[in-house]
């Protein structure tokens, strides 16, 4: 394969990650979030809604892991941990610490007009709720499931490339899929620090294996791929009523069999049919770390304080009310993310905190 067509596919990689960005944080803003029905008709439209987005997560695992595989062939296991706690996890501890500022903002904000403040009746345990919030509630915990996924790559790295070890790791991940019908343990994707590995190792097989990869996706036709994503879809809006009718909580969980099926279609997809050049124009590379950082911030912190004074509560709405606003609500927050996180990189000084 020559360099142009692999730098040609490298630039692909960054447009995908973007894609999938778009997808996490249109799920993360979504107004569906929490919301149960009782109503099949309305159990259809939320589900559709936070479907056809559910593949950003995986995906984004994917995507992670090819580059992972590229960066293992010219670091050291301490260089590449090394440089991985400069460029992500200090970021990430910075916008923690701003999103925790933020919370006790918002509570002097209560405090003064005299409502409950509970960050200065017990300022400590409201800390450490909202660490522990921060942390396993929102899109932060991806930085510390990847850290955590990439340090056991990295201590099994001599079976990197075993079908034996991806085997277990596909295993664990399947674990959490099952546990979605008995409940052994807590079932929030958050929670699932092992499930998400094998999809890191998947991208390394896949940069292993990338000129056969591009020899076998290069011949598979729009139509084929199309209608793997509309059967796979359908099959995981199915699974996902389907839970909610035995009473899941977690019912459109991450890890489904049917929505892992759907994510690698996504994949598939996007890999071969949605090189936009367009894309390349905002920047995906620079842009989508800073944009993974900042946009719960807006969504927690600031989104409530535009739906209250216009007196927008979720559950008084209606499901096709909360369908159209859905997509309203992301164009915002994804709008301001971006601008944000664009002047923050126009900052010599500030830039490190959005990724470099």
């Amino acid at each position: 394969m020559t360099d142009k067509l692999i730098s040609r596919n490298y630039d692909f990689i960054d447009t995908m990650r973007f894609i999938s960005m778009i997808g996490i944080v249109m799920e993360h803003s979504s107004p569906f979030l929490g919301m149960r029905f009782t109503n099949f008709h309305d159990q259809i439209i939320q589900t559709t809604a936070l479907q056809f987005i559910k593949f950003g997560t995986i995906v984004f695992f994917i995507l992670a892991g090819f580059l992972i595989g590229d960066k293992f062939n010219h670091y050291t296991t301490k260089q590449y941990l090394g440089r991985r706690l400069t460029t992500t996890f200090k970021p990430w501890l910075f916008w923690v610490t701003i999103f925790i500022v933020l919370f006790f903002i918002d509570q002097g904000v209560r405090f003064y007009k005299g409502s409950p403040a509970p960050g200065f009746s017990h300022p400590l345990d409201f800390l450490l709720n909202r660490i522990h919030f921060i942390i396993v509630e929102t899109s932060f915990w991806f930085i510390i499931n990847f850290m955590l996924c990439i340090t056991i790559l990295l201590v099994f790295r001599k079976y990197m490339y075993s079908l034996v070890f991806g085997g277990i790791l596909a295993v664990l991940s399947l674990f959490y899929s099952v546990n979605l019908y008995f409940d052994w343990m807590p079932t929030g994707h958050t929670t699932a620090l092992l499930g998400f590995v094998f999809y890191l190792w998947l991208g390394v097989i896949l940069h292993k294996y990338f000129d056969e990869f591009n020899q076998w996706i290069n011949k598979q036709s729009f139509a084929i791929l199309l209608s793997a994503v509309l059967i796979t879809f359908a099959i995981s809006c199915a699974e996902t009523l389907n839970l909610m009718h035995i009473g899941s909580t977690d019912a459109l969980n991450t890890l489904r069999v049917t929505n892992i099926i759907y994510s690698f279609a996504c994949f598939l997809f996007l890999y071969r049919f949605c090189n936009f050049h367009a894309i390349e124009r905002l920047k995906p590379r620079s842009m989508t770390f800073g944009i993974h950082l900042l946009h719960h911030i807006l969504i927690i912190i600031f989104l409530p304080m535009l739906l209250r004074p216009l007196k927008i509560v979720y559950t008084n709405e209606t499901a096709w009310s909360l369908f159209f606003m859905q997509f309203l609500i992301f164009i915002l927050i994804y709008s301001v993310t971006y601008a944000l996180v664009y002047y923050i990189r126009k900052s010599k000084k500030w830039k490190w905190a959005v990724g470099q």
